[in-house]
């Protein structure tokens, strides 16, 4: 009963009126027997019968929690309690007993209702999840439950309502306030094209969208049920603690059976069964690491799970991808030069009919020039998309391949007279894409694309953190790689990174003792995001690439969370080594003045509880971190 109370994963509410009437009613009951046997020379029935109810209802629920641990072979930390409780019905000792069931299951309650602070972030994003939703049918309007809404269904959302599924807006304009999703505060413009997110609240403008992702498959959902997941992950230091657990209750009664045999006093032994208790040290590092990711959430960072924490807060490198990640993500076509032969719309048609089911942001600036170009696209087939090259389709019969120039150039298959124009194209910083049919090459697509304009705010913050490197690992050209490194303050640069290029830089970095950092687009750059030690993937809202293969996710484009995480993770850790500190001495000095007889069994109890919520309260300090 204790114990469980103190696990990470647990949502249940404990601080219900049935359980806590039923302590409270315990507790009466207890005091009216004291009460009736202070009046008598001699314990009276009434008064006993009135506190061994007592004892029946706050003290065999631990007592069962006890058995049920034993009965599974996992270390409970009721059993010390349970012993107290035994140990003081057998010594005739039924106030006591009655008493400590009072305080222990009291405080355990306190416990928690302070311990739901630290997840008030997944109860925020429960309660927003709409229960209805307004459809469109023929003009009219009928109001459904959300659980019956259909894929390509038609909804009505007016100003003031949460949007209730995934879809794109069909018709109307307006503001839409995603910061449940993204921690981002300034509502962002709808438009028709535009995609919409369940959970956020339409600010101003009535729309009409059409439901994409429904139930379970909203982004919304998804995020509920990681960060739940995210709890049942054990950081390092809560492996090391249910270690220390299995010793530590044989050496609790090893020092009470010490006391007794010394003292020959009972009540003293009771007491350090009691005191003994490690909920502190249980306490201390679940509560902190449930607080952070709260903390995370409502600040737009997904984490998956309390050892990535620990990761961030011990990393000592940030290594970012280009393109996507310290550039916008939003690309745009500027010069295009064909082969001789070839004509320049040719060129853009095949890339773009290559390109049209790709999701990669060059492929989008390549899709957009094309659309404003009146191409008409033919189906593309058999496409495959080459991680760190590019991709490649059927297109009326003939191969066409779209790739980085610098991926795929040679000598033999670029043409010398393309050679210069290429030149030209990197000295501007742009991206060349290099368009080939059946092997040979069309032309060149060059693709330019803005810096964030928080990425050297960002850099110059995790330079000022003690970071031994912050590096750029680009797949893209020297020149468009150092312009973006030497603009933003970046000294470690890599250009031309194939997917294995980037894995042996992290590897380099690793096997020289650092823990590395990388943050990426979440599209192309899995392998690199799967072998860091944290791997952060970008604009997550809507993205199941960086849901999936990231261990950390920002809901939003916004890099300048980062240093915020790293400041955020480096404090936890510091708030779970005062917690850990403070419990062992905490618990050494309780079972010291236990022994020494400073401490009576129901002193024993308040002092246990107190000890307990005090590292509930400086865990939950957590969740106030400032963003800064």
């Amino acid at each position: 009963m204790i114990g469980r109370y103190s696990q990470a994963g647990v949502y249940r509410e404990l601080f219900q009126s049935a359980e806590f009437l039923r302590a409270l009613f315990a507790g009466i009951l207890a005091l009216a027997g004291y009460l009736l046997d202070s009046q008598s020379a001699s314990p009276t029935t009434v008064g006993m019968v009135l506190t061994l109810l007592s004892v029946a209802l706050n003290g065999l629920p631990i007592v069962w929690g006890a058995v049920s641990g034993i009965l599974r072979r996992r270390v409970n930390v009721d059993e010390l309690v349970s012993l107290a409780i035994l140990a003081s019905l057998i010594q005739g000792e039924f106030l006591t007993a009655a008493a400590v069931s009072f305080v222990m299951v009291v405080g355990s309650l306190i416990e928690q209702a302070a311990s739901n602070s630290a997840r008030k972030a997944i109860h925020s994003l429960i309660a927003i999840s709409p229960q209805t939703a307004v459809q469109l049918i023929d003009g009219r309007t009928v109001v459904k439950p959300v659980s019956e809404v259909l894929a390509g269904e038609t909804l009505l959302v007016k100003p003031g309502d949460r949007i209730p599924v995934d879809g794109t807006v069909r018709k109307g304009a307006s503001a839409v306030d995603e910061s449940s999703l993204t921690g981002e505060s300034i509502p962002c413009d709808k438009a028709p094209g535009s995609a919409v997110y369940a959970g956020s609240l339409n600010v101003n403008g009535v729309i009409e969208i059409e439901a994409t992702r429904i139930g379970a498959d909203t982004t919304l959902s998804k995020v509920i049920r990681l960060v739940s997941e995210a709890e049942a992950h054990k950081p390092r230091t809560v492996r090391m603690l249910d270690r220390f657990a299995r010793w530590f209750t044989p050496t609790i009664l090893a020092c009470a059976a010490v006391v007794w045999l010394l003292t020959g006093q009972a009540d003293r032994a009771v007491a350090v069964l009691i005191v003994g208790c490690p909920c502190v040290l249980i306490l201390a590092t679940p509560t902190a690491v449930v607080a952070t990711l709260g903390r995370a959430a409502r600040a737009g960072i997904l984490v998956k799970g309390g050892q990535y924490l620990e990761e961030v807060g011990r990393a000592d490198v940030v290594l970012f991808d280009k393109t996507g990640t310290l550039t916008e993500g939003r690309p745009r076509v500027g010069e295009i030069v064909a082969a001789p032969g070839v004509d320049r719309l040719e060129v853009l048609t095949m890339a773009a009919c290559a390109e049209q089911n790709s999701t990669h942001p060059l492929a989008h600036a390549v899709l957009k020039a094309a659309h404003y170009a009146g191409v008409t696209f033919s189906l593309a087939e058999e496409m495959c998309a080459r991680i760190g090259f590019g991709v490649e389709a059927r297109v009326l019969g003939s191969r066409i391949e779209v790739g980085s120039a610098c991926a795929v150039r040679t000598d033999a298959n670029f043409p010398l007279e393309l050679r210069r124009p290429l030149e030209e194209i990197q000295e501007t910083g742009a991206t060349p894409l290099a368009v080939y049919r059946d092997h040979r090459l069309l032309g060149i697509i060059g693709v330019a694309d803005r810096v964030r304009l928080s990425a050297k705010e960002t850099v110059e913050r995790l330079n000022s953190m003690r970071m031994k490197h912050v590096g750029l690992l680009s797949g893209d050209h020297r020149r468009s790689a150092c312009m973006v490194a030497e603009s933003l303050g970046i000294a470690d640069v890599w250009w031309e990174m194939k997917p294995e290029d980037k894995l042996r830089v992290l590897k380099d970095f690793q096997a020289s003792g650092s823990g590395v950092i990388f943050v990426g687009d979440g599209i192309n750059d899995a392998p690199a995001l799967a072998a860091a030690n944290v791997g952060i993937a970008m604009g997550a809202a809507g993205t199941d690439a960086a849901l999936e293969t990231a261990d950390i996710a920002l809901m939003d484009d916004d890099i300048s969370k980062i240093p915020f995480l790293i400041h955020l993770s480096r404090r936890m850790l510091q708030i779970i080594k005062w917690n850990i500190a403070f419990g062992v001495a905490f618990n050494v000095f309780a079972v010291a003045s236990s022994g020494a007889g400073l401490l009576s069994p129901i002193a024993g109890a308040l002092v246990h509880n107190i000890g307990s919520v005090l590292v509930v309260l400086s865990s939950a300090s957590m969740a106030l971190t400032p963003e800064r």
